[in-house]
């Protein structure tokens, strides 16, 4: 399942899915309905009087115009979208043009488009007048189907300039970027914690003694971010060696050839075939995806705003927005239970260790860069207080508590030195204030007070 996924992530992230699949039906639907058309009797042809009942001539003229057209339509379409995609890799940033790319209504317009042109074709190919070797034949349900899907990319025509003078707006972008980080999170981070519900520590089982001193190591072959550990395999191939396996980088990170992939124990059991089986169960790519990298749709966010603070394009606004999304991100991260490092088998036994995104990691990728690019505006500073304390509302896992507050410890330091007009540092100082009330560990109950209670 965990290839599976990529593979299909590969497959979203890419113009010509859709449109093969959606030109193979297409061309299924052409030959059937010309058969269709060949088992109809001619009664009953002329008895349905919504069907095109023109002869050859008129049907291939038909066909071919409306083929024509929708080749040319297809031309502009990709040229438009590809004008679009320079833009927003301009203001955006380069990294953004995956969500761009995946974006399913420009993809079912493209397809829809090409489509209509093969079927067309298809049926263009079986229209035969009087004189052909076998008879006339005019396909009249295929014809009307074409009308049909000619009508059909009008409209999608119609809806893609819609669509895509929207999409490119700066608004619309980060939430499809926010969207798809959502969507990570629920893959990566499925089991809720409640609300108010204290974070509870996964029991840890027993590590093997020497691991770190007497593991093999599996050094890597390539080059390239690591997309994904593929689970399933890793834990099969030490069920089946009676292995310890511990996974040494974590999704996302770049690897070069020779860099640790893995930790096997015992090391004796370690030699060519078992490092060639463990390679591959790494999935290396030429760019990070969120497959298992939540930290990619973070940084994805925060490059939006970074670009967004830097002096050529002065659009803190555009920051503010970027930050509302990674509040609500780090809200719902807030409310789960980080997945356990820990993989066992049928038998509970441990078989492979990775290690798990921290919080502490997750809250530098969020707020390290818009604090380094926005330190001088009084906005920004005070934005991410605000969304330092929404979150602390919500979480009461120490780890989490603990990276924000140190978040904004930052942040008020920060200030002090960069911000100099007073009603700008006192804004910052209450936000501050409130997060830190918000994070602070509750005391412990005097002993006279647990009595009268």
């Amino acid at each position: 399942m965990t290839r599976f996924a990529g593979i299909w992530d590969t497959l979203r992230t890419s113009f010509w899915f859709l449109p093969a699949v959606t030109s193979t039906v297409a061309a299924a639907l052409a030959i059937a309905l010309i058969l269709l058309d060949r088992a109809m009797a001619d009664s009953m042809v002329r008895g349905l009087a919504w069907l095109y009942l023109g002869g050859a001539d008129g049907a291939r003229s038909l066909l071919s115009t409306l083929a024509g057209a929708v080749i040319t339509v297809v031309g502009v379409a990709f040229s438009v979208t590809v004008v679009s995609l320079q833009l927003a890799s301009s203001q955006f940033g380069p990294r953004i043009l995956r969500t761009f790319i995946r974006d399913r209504g420009n993809q079912v317009v493209l397809g829809t488009l090409v489509a209509t042109f093969v079927y067309c074709l298809v049926v263009l190919r079986s229209v035969r007048g009087e004189d052909a070797v076998q008879g006339g034949f005019v396909p009249h349900v295929a014809v009307t189907g074409a009308v049909a899907l000619g009508v059909v990319s009008i409209a999608a025509l119609i809806y893609f300039v819609h669509h895509l003078s929207v999409s490119i707006q700066a608004d619309r972008v980060i939430a499809a970027v926010a969207h798809d980080l959502e969507g990570a999170i629920e893959t990566l981070y499925p089991e809720q914690i409640g609300d108010g519900e204290q974070h509870v520590t996964a029991r840890v089982p027993a590590v093997p003694a020497g691991l770190e001193q007497r593991a093999h190591t599996v050094e890597g072959r390539a080059s390239g971010y690591l997309q994904m550990v593929d689970a399933e395999r890793i834990v099969d191939l030490a069920r089946q060696r009676d292995l310890v396996i511990r996974v040494e980088p974590p999704p996302g990170a770049f690897l070069i050839p020779g860099a640790p992939l893995a930790s096997v124990w015992p090391a004796e059991r370690g030699d060519d075939d078992l490092d060639a089986a463990v390679r591959r169960c790494f999935v290396l790519n030429d760019q990070r995806t969120l497959v298992q990298d939540l930290g990619f749709g973070v940084h994805q966010l925060v490059e939006i705003a970074v670009r967004a603070l830097s002096p050529s394009v002065n659009d803190p606004f555009t920051a503010l927005a970027c930050l509302d999304r990674l509040a609500a991100a780090l809200a719902s991260i807030a409310t789960r239970r980080s997945p356990s490092p820990y993989r066992r088998d049928a038998d509970g036994r441990l078989r492979v260790i990775a290690r798990p995104l921290t919080m502490d990691e997750l809250t530098h990728v969020a707020f390290d860069p818009i604090l380094r690019h926005g330190s001088r505006n009084a906005a920004i500073l005070a934005k991410m207080l605000e969304v330092i304390a929404t979150v602390a509302r919500r979480t009461g896992r120490p780890d989490l508590r603990a990276a924000l507050l140190h978040q904004a410890q930052l942040i008020e330091r920060d200030a002090r030195h960069t911000i100099r007009a007073p009603r700008e540092r006192a804004l910052i100082v209450e936000r501050f204030e409130t997060a830190r009330r918000l994070l602070a560990p509750a005391a412990p109950a005097r002993a006279d007070e647990r009595e009268v209670a």
